[in-house]
């Protein structure tokens, strides 16, 4: 009988840290993939950048800053985030390369007016838009 008691004790044990590794589990901040965003030429109509104006972008808190230029517009990245990143378009128009943590890199922006979508080939679940008017 005291065999039977320690193992119920043993079962219920595991049991209750199960329950509350389970409850606790969804506490936890994850990172979901954000839906794909269409490039398209025909995107709404965007302010036109005055010229010379700076274009910067900023990588933080695993996520692109938008930005709207002027084609061939010099676009300055620079990663706020304590890991790497690139910004790379679906389409092959522009790529950073790896930018490290608290780096800044330049690239210039397509020469053809458009919404260009890109992502991070680090983390290709962070995607964003840089739209040339």
């Amino acid at each position: 009988m005291q065999r039977i008691t320690a193992s119920l004790v043993v079962c219920m044990t595991a049991a209750s840290f199960t329950a509350g590794a389970l409850l606790f589990a969804n506490d936890s901040p994850r990172q979901t993939a954000a839906a794909p965003v269409p490039a398209t030429a025909a995107a709404a109509p965007a302010a036109a950048p005055a010229a010379g104006a700076p274009a910067v972008m900023t990588i933080a808190d695993f996520g692109f800053s938008s930005l709207t230029v002027a084609p061939g517009a010099t676009v300055t990245v620079t990663n706020a985030d304590g890991a790497p990143h690139t910004v790379t378009a679906v389409g092959g128009e522009f790529a950073t390369g790896l930018i490290d943590a608290g780096a800044t890199v330049a690239f210039v922006a397509p020469t053809q007016p458009g919404t260009y979508t890109f992502f991070c080939d680090v983390h290709p679940s962070m995607q964003g838009t840089l739209v040339v008017v």
